[in-house]
Parts: C-alpha cells; structure tokens; sequence
C-alpha cells in the first residue's frame, strides 16, 4: 500500500466526517500490513511538522521531478522545490539595522512556515504540477 498522508482543516461537522471516512477506510489495510495509523492534532498556527515536509519531498517534490520533461530535459528535486517555492510562497521582508528592506527567499525550514501554510502550499503544489504537466500522485 503507498504511503498515507491526509490533513484535513477542520472547520465544521462535514470535515470531521471526512476525516472519520479517511480513517475508517485506511485503518483495516494497515492493520493487516502490521502498520500502525498515526493520528496528530494540531493548531493550524504550529510550527510545520517533520511529516509534512517528508510527504512534500518524497510524496510531491520526487514523483514531479521523475515524470516531468520540459523541453526536453528533466530537472532535480532541488530545481523543482526552488521553482515551486518562488511560485507559490512569497518572500518576506527583512529590516536591516540600518534600515534598509531586503526581500528573503522564503523556505519550509523549521521555524518559517506553518502547518496551515505548509497544508496550504503542498496542495498548490500538487494542483499546478497535475493541471500544468500532468503528474499523478498515489
């Protein structure tokens, strides 16, 4: 079975459905392959976690950079995060001391993204490589 990862932002009764469906529906296959189901609660404003940016790389990031040619050529992980970052997450701004505004690249390290944006960015990502170069995600 391919790797689960799901989060869901819940806001109302039906996500909460959505979110029991999901379980009930990966929680058998798992327990015969003798693989527990991890269930995490978090504020939206947390800090992002290890497991998104683990999904992001592997589940995300990797499958764009093996299916897609552009132009004829295939481009690593790393030129694809880069791409994806300057696309969809915007730079911030950094006051200097001595008063100047320099804009900062803007990055999914520990510390700099939340898991809400984190959720929010990962699906952007998936969107535009599906819709733009036709990948498919298992």
């Amino acid at each position: 079975m391919a790797e689960v990862y799901r989060e869901f932002t819940l806001r109302g009764r039906s996500d909460w459905q959505e979110v029991v469906a999901m379980v009930k529906a990966a929680a058998p296959t798992m327990a015969s392959d003798g693989r527990p189901l991890r269930v995490i609660l978090v504020n939206d404003g947390a800090d992002r976690t290890e497991e998104q940016v683990k999904f992001y790389w592997k589940a995300v990031i990797e499958p764009i950079a093996e299916q897609v040619v552009v132009a004829g050529c295939r481009f690593t992980k790393a030129t694809w995060h880069k791409a994806m970052k300057e696309m969809f997450l915007p730079p911030k701004e950094l006051r200097l001391q001595d008063g100047r505004i320099v804009l900062v690249e803007p990055s999914v390290a520990r510390g700099e993204i939340t898991v809400g944006a984190m959720a929010e960015y990962i699906r952007q990502v998936e969107a535009h490589a599906a819709s733009t170069y036709g990948v498919v995600f298992d």
